[in-house]
């Protein structure tokens, strides 16, 4: 299959089964009036007409699917795919049940092409069910190529979604592994700086005790700025694969950057403690070694709270989409207790046919030009 076949295909999916507004044994002067209005475009007009027809013989189906084809075309698929399942429940014409659930198929490969870009699970989801219905049109029609093809374009979309959540998943894997080493490197900081203020208030209290001499702990001192200033190099290095991984369009960027700052506003008391300990200022030293610590302390609580609330996103999302799943798969045990198994369509092999960012702009653009199909007849 090769690239121009499958925007064919794809336009194919988005064209309303017929596209005509079904014909009936009688209508009244209402529903013909619709019929004009939506051939003129004039779809909210339209719907005003078919529901005056609804009034008046609420049984009829086809006013209901003319309506929901209005809707469709106004892109509010909520409510079509509404009008669609009634149709598709209520009528007993067959052919208008597989035009209704054609649409179906259509309504939900139009949202979730719509989904794409913004909810990848909800995306897959209204694929899924898109083929669904289709498969539903050939069991009453087995004929039907349409709705065949589509489901070939279906699954290879379908394809390319799972590839990208994936992908996604294995980004969110990487970052939370990388970030559980940042946590633990922020500790070994904040540790070795404490460690350090310790030192420096125990050559003090020797010092003051004359346990040691001056000299002694002058070359304490110094030995404890060396240590000082490679602490302040590892801080520096561990602030900057940090700020690496910042990204703007990710929604932990503000937390990151908050304690990349505080990393940045322990370097400078670092830096402090090493010109002091170099100076033999035992107290202040010590002082902005404890300021330094702190910052490198809020630094790590900054990212476990971050890390928490990743957590507690990603088991709302997984709770939400085990319900979503558990819906669908309720759904699709009701409509299979309701009718008989579908037929399958031939398998299709799931080339890389496209880049799949340039696939995604076609395939929207496509979405955007793709023409309905006029009224070609009257009630």
């Amino acid at each position: 299959m090769n690239a121009k076949k499958v925007k064919l295909l794809i336009v194919i999916v988005l064209t309303l089964l017929g596209g005509q507004i079904v014909q009936g044994d009688s209508a009244p002067g209402s529903v013909l009036q619709g019929n004009k209005l939506y051939n003129q475009g004039n779809f909210n007009e339209a719907i005003d007409k078919y529901d005056q027809a609804l009034i008046d013989q609420p049984q009829v189906m086809e006013p209901k699917f003319n309506k929901a084809n209005c809707y469709f075309h106004l892109d509010d698929l909520a409510q079509a795919i509404d009008l669609y399942k009634e149709v598709a429940a209520e009528s007993k014409d067959m052919k208008l049940v597989a035009a209704a659930k054609y649409n179906l198929g259509n309504s939900f490969f139009q949202q979730g092409s719509r989904q794409k870009d913004s909810d990848l699970q909800k995306a897959l989801e209204d694929f899924q069910n898109s083929i669904v219905y289709w498969r539903q049109v050939l069991e009453i029609e087995p004929e039907n190529e349409n709705a065949a093809k589509n489901i070939e374009v279906a699954r290879l979309t379908i394809k390319d979604i799972i590839d990208q959540i994936n992908k996604q998943q294995q980004q969110q894997q990487q970052q939370a592994e990388q970030q559980k080493q940042m946590q633990e490197k922020l500790e070994q900081l904040l540790e070795q700086q404490k460690n350090l203020a310790e030192q420096t208030k125990q050559t003090q209290e020797q010092a003051e005790s004359q346990q040691i001499d001056q000299q002694q702990a002058s070359e304490n001192y110094n030995q404890q700025a060396q240590e000082q200033s490679q602490l302040q190099n590892e801080t520096e290095q561990t602030a900057n694969e940090m700020k690496q991984q910042i990204d703007p369009n990710d929604p932990k960027s503000p937390q990151m950057q908050q304690a990349a700052d505080e990393l940045n506003q322990a370097m400078d008391k670092q830096y402090q403690a090493e010109q002091q300990l170099k100076n033999s200022e035992p107290q202040a030293a010590q002082q902005s070694q404890e300021q330094a610590a702190e910052h490198i302390e809020n630094a790590l609580k900054t990212l476990s709270e971050s890390d928490q609330q990743n957590q507690q996103n990603q088991q709302q999302q997984n709770q939400e989409q085990s319900q979503q799943q558990a819906e669908q798969q309720n759904n699709q045990e009701q409509q299979q207790n309701q009718q008989q198994q579908a037929t399958e369509a031939p398998d299709t092999t799931a080339q890389e046919i496209l880049d799949k960012e340039q696939r995604q702009k076609e395939q929207r653009q496509m979405l955007q030009r793709s023409p309905y199909q006029k009224v070609d007849r009257d009630w």
